[in-house]
């Protein structure tokens, strides 16, 4: 009898490949481009890998991002870009998706815009990872769909401060030998296993695509077909009955019509439900290890025999914090503040929160224990007494004399009620409209504003016609004087500074670690003039913009540095009428 056997087979999974695209002139992400889609793909079918990924991604994201800077004003300008980093999100929110693609591809893209003048960063976008490719001149490609052939996709300069062209893309990878153009993600040796697990989701009772021999042998007893006819047979019977949307591997031969009578045969093992709970096990090993996963509870994955007492889960997320997240989150934090230093000066720190387990600075600020009780509880050592000599050697009663010296009541004054641009426009439109002509450098000497946000204010307003400014010379115009008008201003808007915890700190203002000297400072409930500030640094023979007067010990360390979790926070305020 001729060869009337046939067996279907499926494809195996292999690593992409990235080759050039002369024609086009970029370097394909896999074999059809489309490695990170297949990456996507396999992330929304698969329940275990998909929650892995999705809780590794918050992790690295962390609780917050600490802005840290030698200056109140590099924070608060640091902190005010953050805020509106570009028309649709915040930084954090942007920093979540990064991290999304961070542990999804082990890269990420994001879009940096320069000012016209190019003297800084306007905006800062997240690009989808997957719509990005690697040109093969060096620059980058982008694309919403690769699949499209017609697509003509957009192109984008690398990131670099040296020649800012408008629009750049800043295209990181995580570091893997070997991987010089596209990265590849940090669970590959687990993506078999993780393909696998689709298909147990899908079809968990039969064969996963080519891991068991053929299940049912089908004998059709009409004759030997052609083989363009057999072909035909094996392909309706394949689109209609295979696969793990349907009835797994089949085999169909055909038979001669004097031949036994057409039969269907089953051929899976008797223990076949034994075999897939074993698999199903083995694939869970196997994405856990892929992911360096050694507690599943901290990615919300119950396994059987586990008891997830509190002190194990507070050990396990301590040691993958370790291992794993704090690395990543510091390689992170120095790409962003690479960038950010032409925001300004400053240095971003990812913060996390605190082990599972009793909070009590929250107990605290409930009232439901006391600042002794709290700080018992916490190992704490009895607080410094306000007369005794820090560490520094600095006489806390006295520096705190200087400061009662100065500075106004908070109940003096009420925030002005609209956004910092718009209260230094107006600050900018009285003090010129009182003195008529003045300069940029006599603006700068009395509004003490940061001299970039007062200039770059001034441009708008030439924009909006409020003022005539030659980048020298400011005088205010007709429209200026209705804008004062029409906002009913009576009395001046100034800056003045508070003593207040700094950007990116959470819990309340005094809190159970707060050393007295804060503790009184706070209390006073005072507003500081820059000028004032500027006085008592003199007096105490230091910087009181940087030191403010506090100071702390670094968390379980003996070491004392000398600033706190206060800063000094400008606010946009007006006396009372």
């Amino acid at each position: 009898m001729e060869n009337s056997i046939y067996r279907l087979n499926f494809a195996e999974s292999s690593l992409p490949t990235f080759k050039e695209n002369k024609a086009k002139g970029f370097i394909t992400f896999g074999a059809d481009n489309l490695y990170p889609n297949t990456l996507i793909d396999l992330f929304n079918k698969s329940p275990k890998h998909s929650a892995i990924v999705t809780q590794k991604a918050a992790y690295l994201a962390g609780d917050k991002t600490e802005i840290i800077g030698q200056s109140t004003e590099d924070i608060a300008k640091a902190q005010e870009y953050m805020n509106n980093i570009n028309s649709y999100e915040s930084f954090e929110s942007m920093k979540k998706k990064i991290a999304q693609d961070i542990e999804l591809f082990d890269g990420f893209a994001i879009e940096i815009i320069w000012n016209k003048a190019k003297t800084a960063i306007s905006e800062i976008y997240h690009l989808p990872f997957q719509n990005v490719r690697c040109s093969i001149d060096g620059h980058y490609l982008y694309a919403d769909d690769w699949t499209d052939r017609r697509v003509k996709p957009e192109h984008y300069y690398p990131w670099n401060p040296k020649t800012r062209e408008s629009k750049q893309v800043l295209y990181y990878k995580y570091y893997r030998a070997g991987q010089d153009i596209y990265p590849l993600p940090s669970y590959i040796g687990a993506l078999k296993y993780i393909e696998i697990d689709t298909e147990i989701s899908n079809f968990h009772l039969n064969s996963i695509k080519s891991g068991f021999s053929a299940q049912t042998l089908i004998q059709l007893f009409k004759g030997i077909p052609t083989p363009d006819e057999a072909r035909k047979t094996i392909r309706r019977f394949k689109d209609n009955f295979t696969g793990t949307d349907n009835a797994g591997s089949v085999i169909i031969q055909f038979n001669d019509p004097n031949e036994t009578p057409s039969v269907v045969n089953n051929l899976a093992p008797s223990d076949f439900d034994k075999l897939f709970v074993q698999l199903n096990d083995t694939v869970q090993e196997e994405i856990f290890s892929g992911h360096r996963v050694t507690s599943p509870m901290l990615f919300g994955i119950k396994t059987e025999g586990q008891l997830g007492g509190r002190n194990e889960l507070i050990e396990s997320y301590e040691s993958f914090q370790v291992s794993y997240v704090e690395p990543r989150q510091a390689e992170l934090d120095e790409v962003l503040s690479s960038v950010f230093q032409y925001v300004a000066p400053v240095q971003l720190k990812t913060t996390n929160r605190p082990p599972i387990g009793l909070d009590y600075v929250s107990l605290f600020e409930k009232g439901i224990i006391t600042r002794e009780e709290a700080r018992a509880e916490m190992g704490m050592v009895e607080n410094v007494q306000f007369k005794q000599e820090n560490p520094f050697g600095w006489n806390d009663d006295d520096d705190m004399g200087v400061f009662e010296e100065f500075g106004s009541s908070k109940e003096s004054f009420e925030e002005v009620s609209f956004d910092f641009a718009s209260a230094l426009g107006l600050m900018i439109l009285q003090f010129v409209r009182g003195s008529g002509i003045v300069e940029v450098s006599e603006l700068v000497s009395n509004i003490k504003a940061n001299p970039e946000d007062i200039v770059r204010e001034l441009e708008r307003m030439r924009g909006d016609g409020l003022i005539n400014f030659d980048g020298e010379i400011v005088q205010i115009t007709s429209a200026g004087s209705n804008e004062l008008e029409e906002a009913n201003i009576q009395t001046e808007v100034e800056i003045r500074y508070e003593y207040a915890k700094a950007f990116g700190i959470s819990g309340n203002e005094i809190i159970p670690t707060s050393r007295d000297f804060c503790v009184r400072l706070s209390a006073l409930n005072r507003l500081y003039t820059r000028d004032e500030i500027d006085q008592m640094s003199s007096i105490l023979g230091y910087d009181v913009w940087r030191r403010r007067g506090g100071w702390m010990t670094i968390k379980g360390t003996n070491t004392h540095v000398p600033y706190c979790r206060h800063q000094w926070r400008s606010r946009l305020v007006r006396k009372k009428i």
